[in-house]
């Protein structure tokens, strides 16, 4: 899971393994002309996004298994329709893509691409939909694993 670096009472931190885990998930983003973005990996086809929506920034959010733990699909599905009817509430645009490890098991996880989500919003929609970490991309399109910093109480 996660444990706390006492750096301070909102930051954590990813064990070595499950930061790999996060590494090497391909994050799908099925748009008209799919595309996938990996970590560390640039995205070229965010730059025809990223000037349509007039921004330079995007994230990979997902509402699926709170904290790292597997939920039951009837809730997965529930919350993930939460989660896109918050984005539609407050005028986010968002594409459906969905998480996938390419070998450890772990079942796929449909989010979304939210374009124009700065770090600090994703930060936000991270620890309020309970999510170990996000997938933030800025204008090098190059993205990146941002850790969630969330309250004492929800670790």
């Amino acid at each position: 899971m996660i444990y706390n670096t006492g750096a301070s009472p909102f930051m954590t931190t990813l064990s070595p393994e499950l930061r790999k885990a996060f590494e090497e998930t391909q994050y799908h983003v099925l748009h008209q002309a799919p595309f996938l973005l990996q970590v560390g990996q640039a995205q070229t086809a965010l730059s025809a996004l990223y000037q349509q929506h007039q921004t330079d920034c995007s994230c990979f959010i997902t509402a699926f298994n709170p904290m790292g733990e597997l939920l039951d699909k009837d809730e997965n599905i529930e919350r993930h329709a939460q989660l896109g009817r918050a984005l539609g509430a407050a005028g986010m645009a968002a594409l459906p893509a969905v998480a996938q490890h390419p070998a450890n098991g772990w079942p796929a996880e449909p989010g979304y691409l939210v374009i124009g989500m700065g770090r600090d919003d994703a930060q936000r929609w991270a620890a309020q939909w309970e999510q170990l970490a996000v997938l933030w991309t800025s204008a090098d399109m190059v993205p990146e694993l941002l850790e969630t910093r969330v309250p004492g109480w929800m670790r």
